[in-house]
């Protein structure tokens, strides 16, 4: 964020910013019902499978992202 931005927020036209609020909550909602499951990732070393950022065998940072295709929406 910028500070143009909040003062834009604070001295801005009050329906333009009220619309602008009101379409980012829409926009975050669909990406949290998008959204249920957790990450997953897996272990550079040991190769567990989870949503942990620690691995709990090698007990180290070694977790990284796994990027799985989603299934077809219903």
């Amino acid at each position: 964020m910028s500070m143009l931005w909040a003062w834009d927020r604070i001295l801005g036209e009050r329906d333009r910013v009220e619309r602008e609020i009101r379409d980012e909550d829409q926009a975050r909602e669909e990406l949290r019902a998008t959204d249920d499951d957790p990450p997953t990732r897996r272990c550079r070393v040991c190769a567990h499978e989870g949503p942990e950022r620690f691995c709990p065998h090698c007990l180290a940072d070694t977790m990284i992202d796994v990027k799985r295709p989603r299934p077809p929406a219903p």
